[in-house]
């Protein structure tokens, strides 16, 4: 390993992400543009036939910024500013340099072929979870590649102390790892028909009311750890970087980050309020919801002083 005086940062892995955020967000962003003109103008629906559709089009949207735009610059960000609070560099070991170039190629085809399969109309019918059971394969596996890339580099770092935004990305990785794998257990329709219908297709493991609620915490929670979790890592490291200041208060960072992680999980029936859902359910949505301004302001004072 290198000593700390002549440490240096590889950042190959960063910038592959940081391009992957790019094309991502122009092509996100613009395919929203386009369905937002359709809602005004109906007969852009029919540009490119049935792939230029608004029901086509809305998922490639949503899952493009999620999956794509998010994901790379929250990906981009952890390969960059990981290496500087651990105080080690992803040069030091070809094992884990090897692991993060995989975990970028293996992503980044997956992302296209997500987005080819939506643009076919393949689907799952699921919001924010869209994509059919090979698609989620593909995605189990770049989030297990992450895995080891972070708790790697955790395992060999010089800083003894965890610095709080490695606590936000450690979140990140768990709580998405468990909502999508408990969201996505689907049924391949081929295997268990006989052959009978596209390989492609699949059921979901749950019905009715019970698939609803395990979509929705799912849904509201694919919020909190892609949308909120991260971004608050990032700003704990480059706000106090760039003004020069360091944080508030480390114990109020803490706080807050358990409070997120208790109360955020416990608020995604709020989306289905008036269902069939039962009345403790949704009330205690509605609890946890209110409650989450604790947490939240918490973090946001302590960015804020």
């Amino acid at each position: 390993m290198q000593s700390n005086a002549a440490l240096e940062y590889d950042y190959s892995v960063a910038k592959l992400f940081t391009y992957a955020t790019i094309l991502f967000g122009i092509l996100g962003m613009s395919v929203g543009v386009l369905i937002a003109a359709q809602l005004a103008f109906p007969e852009l629906n029919y540009l490119f036939g049935e792939y230029g559709t608004f029901s086509r089009l809305r998922p490639v949207h949503t899952n493009t910024v999620i999956f794509g735009f998010m994901i790379s610059g929250i990906w981009a960000t952890y390969y960059y500013l990981s290496q500087r609070v651990l105080k080690v560099s992803m040069a030091e070991s070809k094992f884990l340099m090897f692991i993060g170039k995989l975990h970028f190629w293996l992503y980044f085809v997956g992302a296209l072929a997500a987005v080819v399969s939506l643009l076919l109309g393949i689907s799952a019918s699921k919001e924010y979870a869209e994509f059919e059971w090979p698609i989620d394969i593909v995605i189990v596996l770049v989030w297990v590649l992450w895995g080891i890339s972070m708790f790697g580099l955790i395992g060999i770092r010089r800083e003894k102390s965890l610095y709080i935004s490695m606590w936000y990305f450690i979140a990140t990785f768990l709580g998405v790892a468990m909502l999508y794998l408990f969201n996505n257990m689907e049924v391949p329709t081929y295997f268990v028909s006989g052959g009978i219908g596209s390989i492609m297709n699949s059921v979901s493991m749950y019905s009715g009311t019970n698939d609803a609620l395990v979509q929705w915490w799912y849904g509201h929670n694919a919020v909190a750890f892609v949308f909120t979790v991260p971004i608050i890592a990032m700003i704990y490291y480059f706000l106090p970087k760039e003004s020069g200041q360091a944080i508030y208060s480390y114990k109020l960072s803490l706080l807050s980050f358990w409070g997120l992680m208790f109360v955020y999980l416990w608020a995604g029936s709020h989306h289905l309020i008036y269902s069939t859902v039962p009345d403790w359910m949704q009330t205690m949505g509605s609890i946890f919801s209110v409650i989450l301004i604790l947490p939240s302001w918490g973090s946001a004072i302590n960015m804020l002083l």
